[in-house]
Order: C-alpha cells, then sequence, then structure tokens
C-alpha cells in the first residue's frame, strides 16, 4: 500500500475540458426497439443498450453455454461411462444447476428493471407481458444487425455475480477485509483529528469504484466519498443494490454455479450466497456524510477544469493498473486533489493492456512506478510504504 501527499507547493497541474458526464443514479428508459432515452451521446446509448442485452441474455447463454453442452456431452459417451459418470452425482449437480441459474436470472430481472423505466415490464408483476416485450426487444436487435450479446459482455455477466459476493455478502468479508481494511485504516489515521460526526466536509474520491461498497465503508466513517465507475455493468449492478434494497440479505444468488473446473465438491459450486450482508439506506452520519457514484471516464470527468482541487483524499484499490498510461491517471489525480491532499493506493500491477493487440500500453516496474509518482510531485510518506499487503481480491 502507498500513501501519498501533494505538494502545496508544487504546481503541475493539467487541465482539460470535457462534457459533463451524467451521474450514475439517472435512470434509463430502455424500450422494446432497442432505444435508450438518457443523456448521453449516441454511442454511449448504444454501448449501455448492450450491456442490457448480455444481462437479459443470460439464463439463455448460460443454459446452452453451460448446461445442456454438458448434458450432451455425457450423453455422446458410451452407455458404460454414462452410467458410471451417473452415479458420481454429475448428472444431478448439472441438472441442480439447471434451477439455479433460473433463480439467479430473476435476480438478474431485477437488477436491469431496478435501472430502467418505460416500456419494460416488471417481471414480477406481469410475466407475461414481460415475455413479450423481450422477444419484440429481441427482434429489434436481430433487425438492427446487433448480436444479443457478445461473448465477452457474457463473461462480464459471470464476473458481475461473483463481484456481489466480494463487496456485499458476509462471505467477502475477509476480503474486504484484506483490500479495503489497509484503505480504511489509513484515512482514519490520516483524519484521527477529526471526529466521525465532522468528516462530512472531508470529500473523498474513489476510482474504479466497482460495486460500490469501498465507497460506502468510507462513507460510514463519517467522510463524504464519490465513486467513480466507468463500466455500465458495474453501475447497473451498483444502482440496484445500493437503492433497491430493503432489507439485509433481501436476496439470495448462487455465483459459482457456472465453474465446472478446479471445484472441490457439488456444495462448493451450488453454495447460496446472500446480499446485502448490510443495508446501505442505514448509513450512519446520512445527515452530514454524501455518499454519490458518477459514471464515465475517470481522466475526462476528473483531469477537468472544474474539478480541480475540489478533493481532500483519493483512493485507488486494484485501479492504478487499469490504465493505457497511468501518467494520464496522475494528472487527472493531481489536478483533482487539494494542495495537501493525501493519496492512498493498494493493488498490483499487472497492467490490463499488456500485449493486448490494438491496445497502447506503457508498463512499470513498481520501482519504476514509485520514481514516477514521486517526479509527478507527489510526497511518499516513507513509514506508511508497505512493500507486501496479502490479499486475495477477486
Amino acid at each position: 500500500m502507498h500513501s501519498h501527499t501533494r505538494s502545496p507547493t508544487s504546481s503541475n497541474h493539467h487541465l482539460h475540458d470535457h462534457d459533463e458526464n451524467c451521474a450514475g443514479g439517472e435512470r434509463l428508459r430502455v424500450t422494446a426497439d432497442g432505444d435508450c432515452e438518457a443523456s448521453e451521446q449516441e454511442a454511449e446509448a448504444n454501448a449501455l443498450m448492450d450491456v442490457v442485452a448480455a444481462f437479459l441474455s443470460y439464463k439463455t447463454f448460460v443454459l446452452n453455454s453451460g448446461i445442456y453442452r454438458r448434458l450432451h456431452h455425457i450423453d455422446e459417451l458410451s452407455e458404460r461411462h454414462r452410467e458410471i459418470v451417473s452415479s458420481l452425482g454429475t448428472i444431478d449437480k448439472i441438472k441442480n444447476a439447471e434451477k439455479l441459474v433460473r433463480e439467479n436470472y430473476k435476480f438478474v430481472l431485477g437488477l436491469v428493471h431496478s435501472s430502467s423505466v418505460g416500456e419494460m415490464p416488471n417481471p414480477v408483476d406481469d410475466l407475461e407481458e414481460f415475455k413479450r416485450w423481450y422477444q419484440s426487444f429481441c427482434e429489434s436487435r436481430t433487425r438492427a444487425g446487433s448480436a444479443m450479446a457478445k461473448s465477452s459482455h457474457m463473461e462480464k455477466v459471470l464476473s458481475t455475480l461473483k463481484q456481489f459476493v466480494r463487496d456485499w455478502s458476509e462471505e467477502g468479508e475477509r476480503e474486504r477485509a484484506q483490500t479495503y481494511g489497509p484503505i480504511l485504516q489509513a484515512l482514519e489515521d490520516e483524519f484521527a483529528h477529526v471526529a466521525p460526526r465532522d468528516r462530512g466536509n472531508i470529500h473523498v474520491l474513489v476510482p474504479g469504484a466497482g460495486l460500490g461498497r469501498l465507497a460506502f465503508d468510507i462513507c460510514c466513517r463519517g467522510f463524504s466519498c464519490q465513486g467513480n465507475e466507468f463500466s455500465y455493468f458495474m453501475l447497473l449492478a451498483s444502482n440496484f443494490i445500493l437503492n433497491k434494497s430493503e432489507v439485509v440479505n433481501q436476496h439470495t444468488i448462487y455465483p459459482f454455479v457456472h465453474q465446472f473446473s478446479n471445484v472441490v465438491s457439488a456444495s462448493d459450486q451450488l453454495r447460496a450466497v446472500r446480499v446485502p450482508d448490510v443495508l446501505p439506506s442505514e448509513m450512519p452520519y446520512a445527515e452530514t456524510a454524501r455518499f454519490s457514484m458518477s459514471a464515465g471516464d475517470f481522466i475526462e470527468i476528473y483531469g477537468a477544469e472544474d474539478q480541480w482541487a475540489q478533493w481532500d483524499a483519493i483512493v485507488t484499490c486494484f485501479f492504478m493498473d487499469t490504465a493505457n498510461n497511468v501518467l494520464a491517471y496522475l494528472d487527472a489525480m493531481w489536478n483533482a486533489m487539494k494542495p495537501g491532499a493525501v493519496w492512498i493506493n493498494i493493488g498490483p500491477l499487472l497492467w490490463h493492456f499488456d500485449n493486448i493487440e490494438g491496445e497502447s500500453s506503457i508498463e512499470l516496474t513498481r520501482d519504476e512506478f514509485v520514481a514516477l509518482v514521486t517526479k509527478v510531485g507527489f510526497v511518499m510518506e516513507e513509514q506508511q510504504f508497505k512493500k507486501r499487503i496479502s490479499a486475495t481480491y477477486t
């Protein structure tokens, strides 16, 4: 983990103009003909509809690629081999997985509907009407020449379900303690002189906020916090859990049901997880601490002139290596931080765009990265620099 302070005397900053992105809480109009009425450009609207289509395709995709395919492979075995596999309970396991995929789909439909208004019917209120709408939705995408769902998008849907475990379940508490714990402690140490009830004027920014749990936990300590997220998968999911949860453990999901390899037992694969483990609407210090999510590109939003010197702290958790050019991240952070503000970072340097065809990427060693940070103008608090933190982050 790194803790850095922006030098109050340095003037190395960069300003960039941008169009303001809409807030993460903005509701979207999803219609059967595939239109999306929102304050985004057409390309953004199309990208959003691709994500909606991926979520809606969850059941069909998993049943065809994950369940029926495996049953077909077993059917093709010789009779003797098929009897042996059946005696192991493997066929029963796959059929049980099919039932749980259908249960997951109910959760996914609620997630999509929570961020949608307009013509999309609520499946809970009228399932038949929803089926008719969904058929029309699929036909409209076919007419437009759009695939119902890209395979890469479907992988993100499955990943999103697993991320609910890390961020919003009791099972994820240990993993959160390993990663979010050091960050929260560093914030507490930095602002220990301010009582939690008086921290509302201390503004903390969390880029790459994902499903919003770290930003929420920061608010629970009295700070005003804004999470920023680029992925529509994360934005739709975080809106659902943050704004639509009514009771603790309201939803039961089966996030590991898609994993058939490297599994110890069927019970591991089929186990249930309940979310959320806390109720976001019951956040302490809600009268003084403000919690918000912003949607859009981190560099465009926080590198802009209107974000100059707005933030008392920036927290990055497994975020810095998501950059094509980490210097652009640092420039945006420098722009957004007040003089004397603190940056708290935890995470590896597994540069996401390394060796990705068509993507530029600047890969730095840890020592190069630390040297770069100081060249930009940050002052590293050496006594708080920890070379190794044991963490499993999914």
